[in-house]
Formats: C-alpha cells, sequence, structure tokens
C-alpha cells in the first residue's frame, strides 16, 4: 500500500511523492495532490486485484 504526500519545493513548485519511490514534480499544490491521490488509488487498486 502506497502513502503518497506533497512538499512545496522553494521555487514554488510542488512534487507529490511516494515512500515507493514515486515522484512527479507539478506547476501548483493542486495538481500535486492530484497526482498524489491518483497514485495512491491506483496502488491500491492493483493491491485490491491480486488473486
Amino acid at each position: 500500500m502506497c502513502h503518497a504526500d506533497t512538499i512545496t519545493n522553494n521555487d514554488g513548485t510542488t512534487t507529490a511523492f511516494c515512500y515507493c519511490g514515486w515522484s512527479q514534480n507539478c506547476a501548483t499544490l493542486e495538481i500535486a495532490e492530484t497526482a498524489a491521490e491518483q497514485h495512491q488509488n491506483r496502488q491500491d487498486d492493483d493491491s485490491d486485484s491480486q488473486d
């Protein structure tokens, strides 16, 4: 299970990241929060679909 979060960079951009190693640089906090949420949901869906 992944737990994604965001951090604001010194230049005003934001990075969405996860403890699994995934990260995505984003222009705004809103975009980063959406990316983090989508990453988390994708990982949760993947783990639920294992047989």
